[in-house]
């Protein structure tokens, strides 16, 4: 499991700029976390007219995700949760989210 354990405080500049760690934080609240991997792929769309003042925040993201809560949904539930748990993320920036459910 690769959630952030432990934390008291959340640093909410992290969602601000989108990191990997404010990520698995919105992730790890919202489901029972098994297994997590967090991709950044922002980098590979840098070109992009929108991109070009925006390399400080995560943009486009692959996201492998177990967790049971996920389990037996359709996919469209599945992203149509997920989505919800990163929206303070796609708030601002994140606007690219690849997903497998594992």
């Amino acid at each position: 499991m690769l959630c952030i354990v432990g934390m008291k405080k959340f640093d909410t500049r992290l969602i601000l700029k989108n990191s990997v760690e404010s990520i698995k934080k919105l992730l790890c609240d919202a489901f029972n976390v098994e297994h997590l991997e967090i991709i950044d792929e922002s980098a590979f769309h840098a070109q992009h007219t929108a991109m070009r003042n925006n390399s400080e925040t995560l943009t486009h993201i692959c996201v492998r995700i177990g967790a049971p809560e996920l389990l037996g949904l359709s996919r469209v539930s599945q992203h149509l949760k997920i989505y919800g748990a990163l929206q303070p993320a796609i708030d601002h920036g994140l606007h690219a989210i690849k997903i497998e459910v594992i």
